[in-house]
C-alpha cells in the first residue's frame, strides 16, 4: 500500500508543475531508491526539516525540457521554479495530520524577488492590521512596524538594483574551450577571428561601462522633496551595479578575453583600461560612501519615524556624524555631496513637520478641523526645529573654524536652509491666523456682553477663508499669501473695533478687583501683539482708581476698628481678624498684580499710592497682631475652666447644673476659626480643640443625666420622700464625685457617668414599685371607700319605718364589711411599701436604715387619709338621706317626689 505522506508530496508537486514541460516525471523521481531514502529521513522527527525540488533547464540551455531534481538550495543557481516542503511538527510527520505537519511553498524566478513579494504583500499588511500585541506598548509596536517597513523597502531596493544592473556580453560558447594560460593566449592571439570577436566584445563592454560611469546623478537624487534615504539608496544601487560588473569581469571567460587581447596588443585595450580604472574608482567611491552613509543612517531614523521633538533631541548626534564624514570620508566630503546631503535632511525635516501637523493621530486631518490650541503647539515646534537646526549648524561651523587644517562647513546655506525658511514663514502666517481664531473663539466662549457682532463678523471671514481650495502648508503656492494679506486687512478693522470695546469697558471702574479680573480675562484671550500693547495702558487707569480704593479702606478702618462688623456666628477675636484680613486682601491682591507690571511701579504717581498702601497694610497687620497676641495670652485663663468640677448645686434652689465654662467653647470656636483662616495657633489651644468632641460629649451626657435625675425625683410622692431619704442619700453619693473631685480633664468621667446611670435606673425602679403600690392598692381603695354610700335610698319607693330600718341595717352592714376589707388592704399595702423600701438594696450600705418615727408618720398619714375617706362617705350618706327626706314644692305637680314614709293617719 502506498505511503500517504509520499502521495501527498507527489500531488503537491504535480499540481505546482502543471503546464510545465519537464522530466523525469514526479512519480519516476520519487520512485528512485535515493529519493525514497530522502523522503523517509524527512518524515522522521530527527531528520532534515526541509526538502527542495528544482525544475529548470540546465545551465547554458535556453530551449528544451526542464529538469526536475532534488536540490540543497546552495549548490546551483535558481533560474526556473523551486518547490519546497518544510516539516512543522517536532514529532515527525503523521499520515493523519499531513496538512498541519508539512508546509508547502513555491519560489518562481529569483529567491530575493519572491521573498520581497511575500514580505511586502503578505506579512507586512498582516502585521499592520494586527490588533493584539500582548504586553508590547503602542510605542514599541510603532517602532517594530517601522522596522518592518524599512526592511521591506530594503528588499525592494535590492531587487531593483539586481534587475537594473549591467549584463556584459560574453564571447560565444565556441570560445569557451580557451584555457586561461599564457600559451593558450598566444595561440588565440594569432587567430584573427578570435581577436576580432574579442575586440567587438570589449567594445560593447566599454560602451556599457561608459554609460554606467556617466550616470553620476540619479533622476530622483535632486527631487524637490527627496530625503536622505534616497541618497543612501542611490549609493547602494551604484555600488551594487559596479559590484555586478566587477564580478562579471572576474569570470574566467572575461579574463581570457583580456588575456588574448593583451597578448595580441589590441588597440582597444587602451579604451578598456580607462573604463576598467573608472569602474575601480567608481566602485571604491560607492563602497566608501555606503560605509559612511550606513553609519549615518541610524541617526536619520527620527527624520522619518519621529516627531519634531525627537528630531531636535537627535540633532546633535546627526550633526556630529555629518561633521565626522566631512573630516574623514575620502570621497563623500566634497562640497557638492555634503550640500546635497544637508538639502535632503532639510527636505525630510519639512516633510516630518508637515506630517506632524496634518496627521497628529496617524490619519490626515484638515487644519481647520483640528484642535486649534494643539495645532499652534505643533506649528511652533516646526519653528523650534528650524531654529535648533540652524543654530547647531552654526555652532558646528564655528567649531570647525577653530581648526583651520580640517575641512570646513563652506556650503551653500541658502540652498540648505532656504526651503525651511520659506516653510517657516508660511508656518508663522498660519500661527498668526490660528492665534486670531483662538482669540475670537475664546471671546465667543466667554460670552462677553456686547461682542456678538464682532465675533459674528470674524467667523464670517474665517468661513470665507476655509472655502479656499489649496494646501495651507504648501509654501510654494503664492495664492495663500494674497488671501492672507486680505484677511489681515479685515482683521485689523475688527481689532480696531475690539479696541474701542475694551476702552469703553474700562471707562467706569466700580471695583479695582473686578477691573483687574476683566483685564486678566482680556489678556488671556487676546493673543495678538497690537491688542496686548493696548491692554498694558489700561493698568495705569486701574492703578489710579486703586489709589482711591486705598483711601476708602483707610477710612473704613479708622471708623470701624473699635467695633468692626463680623461674620455671622463667628467668635469675637476671629471675627475681628477676618474683618482686618478682608480689608487687607482688598488692597493686597491688586497690588500683587500691579507689582508684575514694572512700567506702572516706576512712575512718579505710583510712589504716593505705594506709600499709602504701606501705611494702610501696616495698620491692618498691626491690628491683627495685637488681637492675636491678646487672644494667645487669654488662652490659659480660658483653660482654667477645665479644672472646675463637672456639676454644681445652685445655692438657693438646690438644683444641680452642669458646670461647663462657656469660655472653653469660645476658645474652641476661636481656635477652629483661626486655623481656617491660616493663623498660627498655640499648641495649648490646639490640644483643647483636639478634645472638642470629648468635652461636648461629656457635657451632653451630664446634661442628660441631670435631666433624668430631676425627672425621677419629680416622680417621688412628697409624703414618701422622708422614707426614701437613705436611697436619695445613696444617689447623691454617686453624684458627689462630680461636684467635688472630678474635673473636665479627669480620666474616669466615663465610669462616673456609668455609675450615675446605674444608680438612677435602680432608684427609678424603686420609685416605680412605690408609685404602683400607692396608686393601685392605696389610693384606689381610699377613693372607693370615699365614694361608698352607707344607705340605699330609692327615689321611686315608699317605705314604712320598720321597713326602712330593716333595709338600711342590711345595707350598712354589707358596706361596713366592704370598708373593713378595703381598710385592711390599705394597711397591708402601706406595710408592703415600707418593706419594699427597707428591703431594696443600696450599693454601699446594703438595706436602708429608716427610723421608726418616719415609718410611723407614714402610717399615721395613711390612717388619717382612711379616716377622712370614712368621714367623707358618712357625710355623703347623710347628705343623700337628707336630700330624699326633703320635700320639693317648687317644681309643680310634675316633679313632686313620691313620699318617703308610708304613714296611716
Amino acid at each position: 500500500m502506498a505511503d500517504a505522506r509520499v502521495t501527498y508530496i507527489q500531488q503537491r508537486l504535480e499540481e505546482s508543475l502543471n503546464g510545465t514541460d519537464y522530466s523525469p516525471s514526479v512519480d519516476s523521481l520519487l520512485g528512485q531508491g535515493k529519493a525514497k531514502q530522502i523522503l523517509l529521513e524527512f518524515f522522521k522527527a530527527d531528520g532534515p526539516d526541509k526538502i527542495i525540488f528544482f525544475c529548470q533547464r540546465p545551465a547554458g540551455q535556453s530551449e528544451g525540457k526542464c529538469k526536475l531534481q532534488f536540490s540543497t538550495g546552495r549548490d546551483e543557481l535558481l533560474t526556473g521554479k523551486c518547490c519546497y516542503f518544510t516539516r512543522v511538527s517536532l514529532k515527525g510527520v503523521d499520515p493523519k495530520s499531513l496538512e498541519t505537519d508539512i508546509s508547502f511553498g513555491e519560489i518562481i524566478g529569483t529567491p530575493l524577488g519572491s521573498f520581497r513579494t511575500m514580505v511586502e504583500e503578505m506579512f507586512k499588511p498582516a502585521l499592520e492590521s494586527q490588533e493584539g500585541w500582548g504586553k508590547c506598548d503602542d510605542e514599541g509596536v510603532k517602532e517594530y512596524l517601522a522596522h518592518v517597513g524599512k526592511f521591506s523597502d530594503l528588499l525592494t531596493e535590492a531587487v531593483h538594483s539586481l534587475e537594473g544592473g549591467v549584463e556584459l556580453q560574453m564571447p560565444d560558447s565556441k570560445y569557451e574551450n580557451i584555457q586561461a594560460t599564457q600559451s593558450a593566449f598566444a595561440k588565440a592571439a594569432v587567430d584573427s577571428d578570435v581577436v576580432s570577436h574579442f575586440e567587438s566584445v570589449v567594445e560593447k563592454w566599454c560602451t556599457e561601462t561608459e554609460k554606467l560611469l556617466e550616470e553620476r546623478q540619479a533622476p530622483a537624487k535632486d527631487a524637490d522633496d527627496s530625503g536622505p534615504e534616497t541618497e543612501f539608496e542611490y549609493w547602494r544601487t551604484r555600488m551594487a551595479k559596479f559590484n555586478n560588473v566587477a564580478e562579471q569581469l572576474k569570470k574566467p571567460v572575461a579574463r581570457v578575453v583580456i588575456g588574448v587581447l593583451t597578448t595580441a596588443k589590441s588597440k582597444n585595450l587602451r579604451r578598456w583600461k580607462m573604463c576598467d580604472n573608472g569602474i575601480t574608482d567608481a566602485l571604491n567611491e560607492a563602497k566608501d560612501n555606503v560605509k559612511y552613509l550606513s553609519t549615518l543612517e541610524k541617526y536619520t531614523e527620527p527624520l522619518y519615524h519621529g516627531t519634531p521633538e525627537n528630531i531636535i533631541e537627535g540633532l546633535p548626534a546627526l550633526m556630529n556624524n555629518v561633521k565626522m564624514m566631512l573630516t574623514i570620508a575620502r570621497y563623500y566630503s566634497t562640497q557638492e555631496h555634503m550640500t546635497t546631503l544637508f538639502v535632503k535632511i532639510t527636505n525630510q525635516m519639512i516633510k516630518t513637520c508637515k506630517l506632524s501637523i496634518e496627521a497628529p493621530t496617524g490619519s490626515k486631518e484638515k487644519l481647520w478641523e483640528q484642535d486649534h490650541e494643539d495645532l499652534l503647539k505643533r506649528l511652533e515646534m516646526s519653528l523650534k526645529l528650524n531654529d535648533a537646526y540652524q543654530e547647531l549648524y552654526r555652532v558646528t561651523k564655528e567649531k570647525l573654524q577653530t581648526q583651520p587644517k580640517v575641512k570646513q562647513f563652506d556650503f551653500n546655506e541658502s540652498r540648505i536652509f532656504g526651503k525651511f525658511d520659506l516653510y517657516c514663514k508660511r508656518v508663522q502666517k498660519l500661527m498668526d491666523m490660528f492665534t486670531t481664531i483662538v482669540q475670537f473663539s475664546a471671546l465667543a466662549s466667554n460670552k462677553v456682553e456686547g461682542m456678538e457682532s464682532l465675533i459674528s463678523q470674524f467667523f464670517t471671514l474665517v468661513e470665507d477663508f476655509k472655502k479656499k481650495q489649496y494646501d495651507l502648508l504648501d509654501y510654494t503656492k503664492n495664492a495663500f499669501d494674497r488671501d492672507f494679506l486680505e484677511y489681515n486687512v479685515n482683521i485689523a478693522e475688527l481689532e480696531t473695533m475690539l479696541q474701542g470695546f475694551i476702552n469703553a469697558s474700562f471707562e467706569n471702574i466700580t471695583s479695582t478687583e473686578h477691573a483687574l479680573t476683566l483685564l486678566k480675562q482680556f489678556e488671556n484671550i487676546l493673543q495678538r501683539e497690537t491688542l496686548k500693547s493696548d491692554l498694558d495702558s489700561k493698568y495705569t487707569v486701574i492703578f489710579h482708581n486703586y489709589g482711591l480704593d486705598l483711601e476708602t479702606v483707610q477710612k473704613i478702618y479708622d471708623k470701624q476698628k473699635n467695633s468692626p462688623p463680623t461674620v455671622r456666628n463667628s467668635p469675637p477675636v476671629a471675627g475681628n481678624l477676618i474683618w482686618a484680613r478682608q480689608l487687607l486682601r482688598r488692597i493686597e491682591d491688586p497690588m500683587k498684580k500691579f507689582q508684575a507690571n514694572k512700567n506702572i511701579m516706576t512712575t512718579k504717581e505710583s510712589k504716593k499710592i505705594i506709600k499709602t498702601y504701606n501705611k494702610v497694610a501696616r495698620a491692618l497687620i498691626e491690628y491683627e497682631t495685637l488681637w492675636h497676641h491678646a487672644w494667645c495670652k487669654s488662652i490659659e485663663a480660658a483653660k482654667a475652666g477645665l479644672q472646675a468640677s463637672l456639676i454644681v448645686r445652685h445655692p438657693k434652689s438646690g438644683r444641680l447644673f452642669v458646670n461647663f465654662d462657656r469660655e472653653i467653647l469660645q476658645l474652641m470656636r476661636e481656635t477652629k476659626c483661626m486655623q481656617r483662616i491660616g493663623i498660627e495657633v498655640p499648641e495649648s489651644a490646639k490640644m483643647v480643640l483636639l478634645q472638642e468632641e470629648k468635652f461636648k460629649s461629656y457635657f451632653n451626657q451630664l446634661l442628660f443625666v441631670l435631666k433624668e435625675y430631676d425627672r425621677v425625683l419629680g416622680r417621688v410622692i412628697p409624703v414618701i420622700r422622708p422614707l426614701l431619704k437613705p436611697h436619695l442619700d445613696d444617689l447623691d453619693k454617686k453624684i458627689q464625685p462630680g461636684m467635688l473631685m472630678l474635673t473636665w480633664q479627669s480620666m474616669n468621667i466615663d465610669g462616673y457617668l456609668q455609675r450615675i446611670h446605674q444608680g438612677l435606673m435602680k432608684f427609678e425602679e424603686l420609685v416605680n414599685k412605690i408609685n404602683d403600690l400607692i396608686e393601685n392598692r392605696v389610693e384606689s381603695n381610699l377613693k372607693q371607700i370615699s365614694k361608698t354610700l352607707l344607705v340605699d335610698i330609692q327615689s321611686d319607693s315608699t317605705f314604712t319605718l320598720d321597713q326602712f330600718v330593716t333595709m338600711q341595717e342590711k345595707v350598712t352592714k354589707r358596706k361596713t364589711q366592704m370598708m373593713d376589707a378595703k381598710n385592711l388592704e390599705v394597711e397591708r399595702a402601706v406595710e408592703d411599701l415600707i418593706n419594699v423600701v427597707l428591703s431594696f438594696p443600696m450599693e454601699d450600705s446594703g438595706a436602708a436604715q429608716i427610723s421608726d418615727d418616719t415609718i410611723q408618720k407614714l402610717r399615721d398619714h395613711y390612717s388619717r387619709l382612711m379616716y377622712l375617706a370614712i368621714l367623707n362617705t358618712t357625710k355623703n350618706s347623710f347628705h343623700t338621706l337628707k336630700k330624699r327626706l326633703a320635700s320639693k314644692t317648687s317644681g309643680g305637680f310634675m316633679y313632686v317626689d313620691k313620699p318617703f314614709f308610708d304613714v296611716n293617719v
